[in-house]
């Protein structure tokens, strides 16, 4: 159902959300940013090797040749993660790759074992697109969306959205941008906010009394968690609440509820 709404409140609400999503991206979370840099860069994670030998390859993948090997008792620094490969450097500078599988060859400089991410559930953040689709419930209209994300950091992200919604009385179409702030993106459930704008265009049923189409800005926050299936695949649930500026006296608030399936690559 449409209802009325203060329309300062709400932008204060909406203010209030960007400015935590800006205060969370900070220098330090963006340095952790996986695509780049699996580990933090201030605090690299250094192993030795608890097997006879670990193969290094030149490059990530079995179809690159084995040029060294780091033998038992030898420090190695993690640098980067790509899927199942692992970039390290050796205390003489040499540079190469080793499998994922071989970390459990190693430990840490306290002889345990490397508390190190699961690599089925984190690949995602080594992947900086994202599109997805999803279905909901548009103040009682059926709607249909499609999204397209860019991740700048671990936590930072953007997405278009283009939505279509059909109702009983009106149907209507939604084209918007978003920015999106995931705090937890290493876990299997992993929540997150996001605000933006963008345009709403109504299409009142023909059946009605007869009345002009119209298009009006809107503003969008919602709070919704992706679920990890598998790799880079994920279920995405989302609430969102829509405040439309409209050119009455009144502006209009909607909320949707909607489920959809995203990947990354």
């Amino acid at each position: 159902m449409i209802a009325s709404f203060s329309g300062t409140r709400l932008l204060q609400r909406y203010l209030l959300g960007f400015g935590l999503a800006l205060l969370c991206a900070t220098p330090q979370a963006q340095a952790q940013w996986f695509g780049s840099n699996w580990f933090a860069p201030e605090e690299p994670l250094q192993v030795s090797v608890d097997d006879a030998f670990i193969n290094v390859y030149s490059g990530p993948g079995r179809g690159y040749p084995i040029f060294h090997v780091v033998e038992r008792e030898e420090i190695i620094t993690l640098l980067k993660s790509r899927t199942e490969w692992i970039k390290i450097k050796t205390k003489r500078g040499i540079v190469g790759w080793i499998k994922r599988d071989d970390m459990q060859f190693t430990l840490s400089l306290d002889g345990s074992k490397p508390d190190f991410p699961d690599s089925k559930q984190a690949d995602y953040l080594v992947n900086r697109f994202e599109v997805g689709t999803a279905y909901g419930d548009f103040a009682g209209a059926d709607s249909v969306t499609l999204n397209l994300g860019y991740r700048f950091t671990k936590n930072l992200s953007a997405e278009v959205r283009f939505a279509d919604n059909t109702g009983k009385f009106s149907d209507s179409e939604i084209i918007s941008g978003a920015v999106l702030f995931q705090p937890f993106p290493e876990l299997r459930g992993s929540p997150f906010f996001s605000v933006g704008g963008g345009k709403i265009k109504t299409f009142p049923s023909s059946t009605l009394v007869q009345t002009e189409d119209r298009e009006d800005d809107l503003l969008q926050a919602s709070l919704g968690a992706y679920i990890h299936i598998t790799g880079r695949f994920f279920v995405r649930v989302e609430y969102v609440n829509h405040y439309v500026l409209t050119s009455r006296n009144t502006n209009e608030e909607v909320n949707e509820w909607k489920l959809g399936f995203n990947v990354f690559f």
